[in-house]
């Protein structure tokens, strides 16, 4: 059976990201073998949902671990390489693949590594921006591309909501959320600045469960503290940072109807699912492309700063030291949006 190799070995929220570039490509190719190259640890959901076939993940600065899954695929018929992670590492790896046909982003460097490139284009939602990769090789989605500029779907309307996804780049695999009751909140970030405030949780996680939502915490192991505060103000809420998996936090997340988090991966966890997200923004902006990719998904964000965005992806410390993009947001803005 001939393969296709997915390269896409940035944060775990860039991989569910990624999800309706794989849907299209099982369409597309249904008779291909879909092999993801990952980070260490991210496979597991991605392969139990069936998104893939088979997985490898590479060690982050460990160059034997690319090279052993490069012996590997040389024992594969490749057509294919897809490489949506625009690092130089990802780029030289696709170049060390034996495939027919390779695929990733245009840069300085990139036309000596892939065999077709294509623009990324800064100002469009992540999804259609990986989007552009398949349509090198799909025709439907190379004219729905070709047929608007996809910027406005980065904002929402006067009304606050976001336009609706078209069909043909949304998730496919949703969950039933109707009636559940259940909200579960992640606290955490792996930047600091994106975190919103302790007490602002708090006090939401609070509010919800007067009104009789049963509370899940959730975090990994590093997040644990913060949601252990959560829990001394709120002991009806149920704690469960540091005690899953991500598989099993993923699968958690099938009990919920809503989700509260910052600008981090499981809001694109929960907006894979169907699940409505209320996502914190503080430091980064919709403008960057890094919505929840999900209809009735809602972002929280305060607007009256001009020192926003002040990166891509946030920092360990506020650049200008004050953090008011977060330390400003009340919880009566997060539970109007609720």
């Amino acid at each position: 059976m001939p393969a296709i190799v997915f390269i896409q070995t940035a944060f775990i929220g860039d991989l569910f990201l990624s999800l309706p570039v794989v849907l299209r490509l099982r369409i597309k190719f249904p008779d291909h073998k879909l092999i993801l190259v990952c980070k260490k640890g991210l496979s597991e959901i991605f392969l139990k949902e069936n998104y893939f076939d088979q997985a490898f993940e590479a060690e982050k600065g460990v160059s034997e671990s690319y090279s052993k899954i490069l012996s590997e695929l040389k024992k594969i018929d490749i057509d294919y390489v897809f490489c949506p992670h625009r690092s130089f590492r990802s780029s030289l790896f696709a170049f060390q693949i034996k495939a027919k046909n390779k695929i990733g982003f245009k840069n300085a460097f990139n036309f000596l590594f892939f065999s077709r490139t294509v623009e990324y284009k800064k100002s469009w939602p992540d999804v259609i921006r990986q989007m552009m990769i398949v349509s090198t090789v799909d025709s439907d989605i190379k004219n729905k591309i070709q047929s608007s500029d996809w910027t406005y779907l980065n904002f929402t309307d006067r009304t606050e909501k976001f336009c609706e996804i078209p069909e043909i780049f949304s998730f496919k695999k949703q969950v039933d959320t109707t009636h559940k009751n259940t909200v579960a909140i992640f606290p955490g970030s792996v930047w600091q600045t994106k975190q919103w405030t302790i007490s602002g949780f708090s006090e939401v996680t609070t509010e919800l469960i007067k009104k009789n939502k049963t509370v899940l915490l959730m975090g990994g192991p590093s997040e644990k503290n913060i949601c252990d505060e959560i829990a001394k103000n709120n002991p009806q809420a149920i704690n469960c940072a540091g005690g899953l998996s991500l598989y099993e936090s993923y699968l958690k997340l099938k009990t919920c109807d809503q989700v509260i988090c910052n600008d981090s991966a499981p809001a694109h966890m929960a907006a894979s699912l169907g699940i409505q997200v209320i996502s914190i923004f503080g430091p980064t902006t919709l403008r960057l492309g890094f919505r929840p990719w999900q209809n009735e998904s809602v972002v929280v964000e305060n607007n009256n700063l001009t020192c926003r965005p002040c990166g891509a992806h946030g920092h360990h410390q506020c650049p200008e030291g004050h953090h008011r993009c977060m330390i400003d947001l009340k919880s009566e803005s997060v539970l109007r949006k609720i």
